[in-house]
């Protein structure tokens, strides 16, 4: 007759692979002042995100070009 009271559970930690694949899916996050100094972008899109940012909050580069591919693809009134 097993005991079934005193079993223990078992934690199991991530492997460094899975570890490093959860940590590469979190894309780092930069300033209005930081994609100024940015090379990934031309002046006139550094100039257009000044204006489209907000102060005090952090983007992704995909979330910056997604502003400016929205602000771009925009219907002039």
């Amino acid at each position: 007759m097993a005991d079934t009271d005193n079993q223990e559970t078992e934690t199991v930690a991530p492997t460094k692979k899975e570890t490093a694949a959860s940590s590469a899916s979190v894309e780092p996050r930069f300033g209005k002042e930081q994609f100024q100094e940015s090379q990934q972008f031309t002046q006139i899109e550094k100039d257009t995100l000044s204006v489209l940012l907000e102060d005090g909050q952090n983007y992704t580069i995909g979330e910056a070009k997604r502003v400016l591919t929205e602000w771009l693809v925009k219907e002039v009134k």
